[in-house]
């Protein structure tokens, strides 16, 4: 009989496979389409909403523009512009999911799903609408390279962007280095955490690439090491954020810990920002480190710095003895949201 992991080695096994989920995506049989009748709006929630915000930060380096809708039914725009819409929700039960999919219905706009099944596949199915079935068995948020390379394949088929297909290749070789069972990865998580204690964490993004990448973090810290994190954005953090360090006074300076996401392709004068700014608040909170993303693509760039977010957050649960897998307060806070049979539909 097989020993039931604990959450810890269950979602580092997950982890471990985001490099063969971004393969799964390359090697999915999609035809290819023409271009869409309009943007491309891809709407959904949490780990699987994200995925929304890989594609429009990659698409945005091809010149290209996509939405993210993160919420019930759809945007104000979309009856107007009637974009080609793909919802994802890797459980098919999210109730903001099941919402955007009525409403593109309702408008009669082209959708695609990307699900384990549930009844958001269920009822695109019987719709006929183009339904991806990703494989089942993971965390929402471990299913990311699953998400993330359907939705890119999606796109691609559409016209929204290019082949993905060459970066998705290099991006799953990057996380097999990072955080496949010899990952590289793990040191770099280690010392972060070290370096954190128990402060609060911020991460700071660089660029369009890193700025989603700081929000995968700041998500992963929540629900793998139940704790808080914040994010922000280069250069405009430096508008703002910097001078709420002042007060209390020595809060910042002993409760929190900043990090760095760094990226090749930042704007100048963001890098010359980022060594001005630690030099002048150096006794106003901590820069506890910097994580350089690896690789050519803008893709593999990305999933470097989320593999390393990744065992960060899971580094951290480790030290406060936080099970990853359990998100308590979001089951209960559904259990509530979730009406009883015979008092109408769900709502959650």
């Amino acid at each position: 009989m097989t020993e039931k992991l604990s959450g810890m080695e269950e979602m580092r096994s997950q982890m471990a496979a985001l490099g063969a989920q971004l393969r799964w995506g390359a090697d999915l049989d999609l035809p290819v389409g023409g271009h869409p009748d309009g943007e491309m709006l891809v709407c959904g929630m949490g780990g699987s909403g994200i995925t929304g915000d890989f594609l429009s930060a990659v698409a945005a380096t091809e010149g290209r523009r996509t939405s993210v809708h993160k919420d019930y039914g759809l945007p104000g725009w979309a009856a107007r512009e009637k974009p080609s819409v793909v919802v994802v929700s890797y459980s098919g039960d999210t109730s903001e999911a099941l919402s955007s999919w009525e409403s593109a219905r309702d408008l009669g706009l082209s959708v695609t799903v990307v699900t384990t099944g549930g009844k958001l596949g269920e009822i695109a199915t019987r719709a006929g609408h183009r339904a991806v079935t990703v494989p089942g068995g993971f965390q929402p948020r471990s299913a990311l390279g699953y998400g993330l390379s359907a939705v890119l394949r999606v796109a691609a088929a559409a016209g929204a962007i290019g082949d993905p297909r060459p970066s998705l290749e290099e991006a799953a070789s990057i996380a097999d280095s990072l955080s496949g069972p010899e990952g590289g990865g793990q040191a770099i998580a280690s010392d972060l955490a070290a370096a954190m204690a128990d402060r609060m964490v911020g991460i700071y993004g660089s660029s369009p690439l890193t700025t989603v990448a700081a929000y995968r973090w700041k998500t992963q810290i929540n629900e793998n090491a139940k704790r808080a994190a914040f994010r922000a954005t280069m250069p405009e953090a430096t508008h703002n954020e910097i001078t709420g360090w002042d007060f209390p006074t020595g809060l910042a300076d002993s409760r929190v810990g900043l990090v760095a996401l760094r990226d090749r392709d930042e704007h100048p004068g963001v890098s010359k920002r980022f060594g001005h700014l630690e030099a002048l608040t150096a006794d106003r909170v901590s820069w506890t480190g910097e994580v350089w993303a690896q690789g050519s693509s803008p893709l593999a760039r990305l999933i470097s710095l989320v593999a390393v977010g990744d065992l960060f957050s899971l580094e951290l649960a480790r030290v406060a003895g936080a099970d990853p897998v359990r998100v308590e307060l979001i089951d209960r806070l559904k259990e509530r949201m979730t009406p009883s049979p015979d008092s109408g539909p769900r709502a959650f």
